[in-house]
């Protein structure tokens, strides 16, 4: 059975993925989208920051309140400030899921953003845990749009450089 810390290690491990992913953006690219109308690449790292955490919150306490000011705060962050930030939703996430009880885990009652109803657990996996996948994909697919020819899977599922295969 799925478990609360499954749930925190893999939200986790994306916030690693995606430290590792910031480091191969093409310099020059922060401000590079792909089409009009899609974040650029620090805006979407600016999402990246808080959603785990923000969703968690959302998830847990039925409304957006913190989720909200999560989001606002993330508004006028630079570059530079990135990391920090996914630092901070990590030892955010620690704290919460440290917090949270077995019980609420696989009871509590959360809503999703589209009115369903379902378990805490359930509404973690499929909320905070796949928007962080899912916008990590969209960052290492923006790295490779911008520029950055030397990512391949590795990066993108493991957060790690690895020399491709010959031949």
């Amino acid at each position: 059975m799925l478990s609360r810390h499954d749930i925190l290690d893999s939200l986790l491990r994306e916030i690693q993925i995606t430290r590792h992913l910031f480091g191969k953006v093409p310099e020059g690219a922060m401000d590079f989208r792909p089409s009009e109308g899609q974040r650029s690449t620090l805006e979407l790292l600016r999402y990246q920051s808080f959603c785990g955490l923000g969703g968690t919150y959302a998830m847990i306490d039925g409304g957006w309140d913190r989720y909200g000011a999560l989001s606002s705060a993330s508004e006028s962050l630079e570059p530079d400030g990135v990391l920090s930030a996914l630092d901070a939703q990590a030892a955010g996430l620690e704290e919460v899921y440290g917090a949270m009880t077995d019980e609420a885990f696989s009871t509590q009652e959360a809503t999703s953003p589209r009115g369903e109803t379902m378990t805490l657990g359930k509404a973690l996996l499929e909320h905070p845990v796949k928007w962080m996948t899912a916008y990590k994909l969209q960052l290492f697919l923006y790295c490779k749009l911008a520029g950055n020819e030397e990512i391949w899977t590795p990066n993108c599922w493991g957060g790690v450089d690895m020399e491709r295969p010959k031949g």
